[in-house]
């Protein structure tokens, strides 16, 4: 994971960029759709149907704009929990959907050993309709290498929105990846952090404790003033990452 993190901020910057993203919520697996309202906007991890239907709400009765301004649709990762909505939302605004390079290698990977287990039998024909919200399952890569149309590589612009950085955050799934803009200084950060309860940030990992340290140490290294969980309230605060919680 590349750090090496150019500070484009200043109180002056921030505040001719003022905050950008909106938040739509499932009330029944309380996963975050986050909205950049820029000219064109970006839609992050558009959830379940359901949040699609939120959006499109959203959008038509408080910022009234249609949804085929959306001209990008970006997965921070491959949880159904975040991702069920895509075909729903593609449809409507036919914008492409980007998700983390890292994902085309684990595709490899799970041809070879997730297809043949129980858990992706279960995953990808058993959980439909009120499980599609559970995060308990890997992502099936398989299946959703299918929705993606663009592989953002770590520290890259994202496309069509150079100011939004992509920044690769192992530790909750291998591909997770968050958001960062320098200049509001908003951090997108997908499951890779929650919050519980209006508690402290919680950075959510796997067995792999020397990565989920990277992670922290390079998101902790970001001038960070408004913080976006995959699950959760947002927080605004000076240094929202400075109290985090670890859980394994």
């Amino acid at each position: 994971m590349n750090s090496d993190y150019t500070d484009y901020s200043s109180d002056r910057e921030r505040m001719l960029h003022a905050r950008r993203v909106h938040t739509i919520t499932d009330r029944f697996s309380m996963a975050n759709t986050y909205l950049i309202n820029e000219e064109r906007m970006v839609v992050v991890d558009p959830g379940t149907e359901l949040n699609v239907r939120q959006l499109q709400s959203y959008l038509q009765h408080f910022l009234h704009r249609p949804l085929q301004q959306i001209d990008l649709i970006v997965l921070t990762h491959l949880h159904p929990d975040h991702t069920s909505g895509v075909e729903m939302l593609r449809s409507i605004c036919d914008a492409p959907v980007a998700a983390s390079a890292v994902a085309r290698n684990l595709i490899m990977q799970q041809r070879g050993e997730l297809h043949s287990s129980s858990i992706a039998h279960l995953a990808e024909h058993i959980l439909t309709g009120p499980l599609q919200h559970v995060d308990l399952f890997p992502p099936v890569y398989e299946r959703q290498y299918k929705l993606v149309d663009i592989w953002l590589e770590d520290v890259e612009g994202l496309p069509g929105h150079p100011e939004w950085r992509v920044i690769s955050s192992p530790g909750h799934t291998p591909d997770s990846l968050c958001l960062y803009n320098p200049f509001s200084q908003e951090l997108l950060c997908g499951d890779t952090v929650i919050t519980i309860q209006g508690g402290a940030p919680l950075l959510r990992g796997s067995a792999n404790r020397r990565q989920l340290h990277e992670t922290l140490r390079v998101l902790r290294s970001l001038q960070v003033h408004y913080l976006y969980p995959g699950h959760g309230r947002p927080i605004l605060a000076l240094h929202p990452l400075t109290n985090i919680d670890v859980e394994w």
